[in-house]
């Protein structure tokens, strides 16, 4: 497999600096995840197959999520895609994948994706926060940039925190280093929260105000925040909004219904497997065994991704 035609390949499809085509193939591309089509020796589609864990209703599922799906644009149009995306399914179930995610690039794609057994499964929702005339003090609290604590003790707390979510995708302490680094190319920088004895408490993954809006309109974007309590949150933003010179942040948190939007899609592989975990952990169900036999993929991936209410989230996935 021809690693440098892919690169070529996902600098022609997407508008992505060289510092992140770096990164990603650096750490995150394997081939083993990778399937192409090439034609005459010239790789014309591509897409990566990342592998994940899913905290699932009281246990944990694998997940793969599709990364870097592009086709050559001369080669558009003439279902390479749809091919290689059915060629990852296949893959998917003799790994014995249970779910298949992504976040579409754009809002068109979602029809897209629709056509190829996807669904609507993860929303998020936004929050404003305006910083105050009258600042948080907190003295038993310091908040830090990353490089204070020790990695492993940053990940151990990120790693619990986003545990305590019960339908949401993992990310190893490998995931983790490599999610500082991209949010560092971004300009950003992860703020945590550390108590009297030096614990993290808090954590917040901060992007930079867009440079192009005129002063009034600025804000920060926290992509994601964990806290133990509401006064650890206030003093995560007020730093956010102080450090970056503005008064006001957007932070994205799980859904919160009926104030969410979509951003991810799934599709589920192993539909026994779901089918049965899902009907031994909602017993007050009104969906039978059979019920769920019967629905289209679609369906059945929203009733089990937990859709109804919003339940599944994903975050931090380098999209």
């Amino acid at each position: 497999m021809n690693k440098q035609q892919i690169i070529d390949l996902w600098r022609l499809s997407f508008n992505d600096s060289e510092e992140f085509i770096r990164l990603y193939f650096d750490r995150v591309y394997k081939e083993e995840n990778t399937l192409v089509i090439e034609k005459n020796g010239q790789v014309v589609s591509a897409l990566q197959m990342l592998p994940y864990t899913m905290t699932y209703y009281g246990t944990e599922i694998s997940v793969a999520y599709i990364s870097g799906a592009c086709t050559l644009p001369s080669m558009r149009g003439k279902g390479l895609m749809r091919e290689l995306l059915q060629n990852a399914f296949e893959e998917m179930k003799y790994r014995s994948v249970a779910v298949t995610a992504l976040i579409p690039a754009d809002p068109w794609l979602f029809d897209y994706y629709r056509e190829q057994g996807y669904t609507e499964a993860f929303d998020c929702s936004e929050e404003l926060y305006i910083r105050p005339e009258t600042p948080v003090y907190a003295p038993q609290i310091t908040v830090v940039p990353p490089e204070v604590p020790s990695i492993d003790k940053l990940y151990d707390y990120f790693n619990r925190k986003i545990r305590e979510r019960k339908c949401c995708v993992l990310h190893t302490q490998d995931d983790f280093i490599t999610i500082l680094r991209d949010l560092q190319l971004d300009g950003g920088q992860m703020l945590t929260a550390l108590n009297e004895k030096d614990q993290p408490i808090g954590m917040a993954f901060v992007l930079p105000p867009d440079a192009t809006l005129p002063k009034e309109k600025k804000q920060v974007y926290v992509k994601e925040f964990f806290y133990d309590d509401d006064r650890v949150a206030n003093l995560l933003l007020q730093e956010a909004t102080l450090q970056n010179n503005v008064n006001r942040a957007t932070y994205k948190t799980p859904p919160v219904v009926p104030a969410t939007r979509p951003f991810g899609m799934a599709r589920v592989i192993d539909t026994e497997r779901l089918r049965h975990h899902w009907l031994s952990t909602h017993k007050e169900s009104p969906f039978t065994e059979q019920n769920l036999k019967d629905m289209d993929i679609q369906t059945f991936t929203r009733i089990v991704m937990g859709y109804p209410n919003r339940e599944a989230y994903m975050s931090l996935m380098l999209d």
